[in-house]
């Protein structure tokens, strides 16, 4: 089964724009790397410096071992000089889904 992953994102002002960029640009990348399965971001309607990450993997092995990757390549690093406080990150199991 799949685990959630849920990385919010507390921006400084004006930095937003910059964050979503960055993510943006790494996308293709996060998603080719093995056990991602999908990636959306959402930034929040009340107030715009709250941006989250919400990614579906494999397992979390998996994402653990992205997160390494990401932080020896001094992503997590450049992301956090954006930030007011540290990426928070939450795992989830899914329990019901309904969609159309």
């Amino acid at each position: 089964m799949s685990v959630h992953v849920a990385t919010e994102f507390k921006t400084r002002n004006h930095y937003a724009d910059g964050l979503i960029a960055a993510l943006a640009e790494a996308l293709p990348d996060s998603l080719s790397h093995d056990g991602c399965e999908a990636i959306s971001l959402r930034r929040d309607q009340d107030d715009p410096n709250h941006v989250v990450s919400f990614t579906q993997w494999t397992t979390r092995k998996h994402y653990e071992d992205y997160l390494a990757w990401r932080t020896e390549q001094g992503m997590t690093d450049d992301v956090g000089e954006m930030l007011t406080e540290p990426m928070a990150i939450t795992y989830f199991d899914e329990v019901i889904k309904v969609a159309r």
